[in-house]
């Protein structure tokens, strides 16, 4: 650690020196101008002008199963700077290259620029100053909250069309997913902060916690939208299965809003209504019915779980 004495010039002006070498390290020159950050615990967070490094390549030999690739795409997104990935290769096969297209679309911000059968060249576009984990939550909260919707109307007008939509969204939501994953890891590196983003390390950890349960809310969602697309059931069966949606729905709204504003009477009603509900799924699962509804009943079972562990966390964060 390095110790500086505080020195008043003027009458209100107190200066500090920096050290030299993290100064020379840092290109400083005479006018430059340096990002002051403020912290919760009190502190100054001192940022130097962003240095403009050459662009970094990431290069990959299409040498392992092409799954293994493309977790590997995945992790340079969400845990890199890298702004060009290169695979090559003496044969990249034309199918490899569309799946590949496809992950890229799942990428927030990544763009395949070259394909030609022997080289992928895939850029990151990706400007997340403007972006702020709080957004994406947001974001992410509101695809829920509209698939738990569009679930219920299923139930409520036994339309099978409307299945393949609420899929559909699950991609938004895992898309938006792995920004928000991205952003928290930006977030840990304190030299990338983002003046637009007010979340301290631990409401960051939290918040990265409740969208991975959103995603899983989300998997769910999708899973009962496919199955239901299967079946056939009465109008009975599919009267109780809305009540259990819609329930789901005020449960997830409720803890998320908690979250939000670090609630923690409102994350006790949330996770006091488990008894109830863990009733209405007995209650469902002994319904007579010629097709099964057993994952059904399963996944909303989930899903109060997932909405659950939220409530938990708004419960955690209230004690800051």
């Amino acid at each position: 650690m390095d110790t500086r004495k505080v020195q008043i010039t003027g009458k209100s002006t107190y200066v500090i020196t920096l050290p030299k070498k993290w100064a020379l390290r840092s290109k400083l020159a005479s006018g430059s101008h340096i990002s002051i950050f403020y912290q919760e615990d009190g502190s100054l967070l001192l940022k130097p002008p962003a240095l403009k490094d050459a662009k970094k390549t990431k290069k990959l030999k299409f040498n392992k199963p092409l799954e293994h690739i493309k977790r590997d795409i995945v992790g340079l997104y969400i845990v890199s700077d890298y702004q060009t990935i290169e695979l090559s290769d003496d044969n990249i096969p034309d199918e490899a290259s569309r799946e590949i297209k496809e992950l890229c679309q799942r990428l927030v911000g990544l763009e395949i620029v070259e394909s030609n059968g022997k080289k992928i060249i895939i850029k990151n576009f990706l400007d997340t100053e403007d972006f702020t984990i709080e957004k994406g939550l947001k974001r992410m909260s509101s695809l829920v909250y509209l698939m738990l919707d569009e679930l219920a109307s299923v139930f409520e007008e036994n339309d099978k069309d409307m299945c393949t939509h609420i899929i559909t969204r699950d991609d938004d939501l895992d898309r938006m997913f792995l920004l928000v994953s991205k952003l928290h890891v930006d977030r840990l590196n304190l030299k990338k902060l983002s003046k637009h983003d007010n979340l301290n390390l631990v409401e960051s950890f939290y918040y990265r916690l409740a969208a991975n349960e959103m995603e899983r809310i989300g998997d769910h969602i999708s899973k009962i939208a496919l199955h239901f697309s299967y079946i056939s059931l009465s109008r009975d069966v599919l009267s109780i299965l809305m009540e259990l949606c819609r329930d789901c729905q005020t449960l997830f709204m409720d803890s998320t809003e908690a979250l939000r504003q670090s609630n923690s009477e409102l994350a006790n009603e949330v996770l006091g209504k488990e008894d109830m509900f863990n009733q209405k799924l007995i209650s469902a699962s002994q319904m007579p019915v010629e097709d099964s509804i057993e994952l059904i009943i399963d996944s909303f079972g989930r899903i109060r779980d997932y909405a659950s562990n939220i409530a938990e966390s708004a419960i955690d964060l209230s004690q800051l």
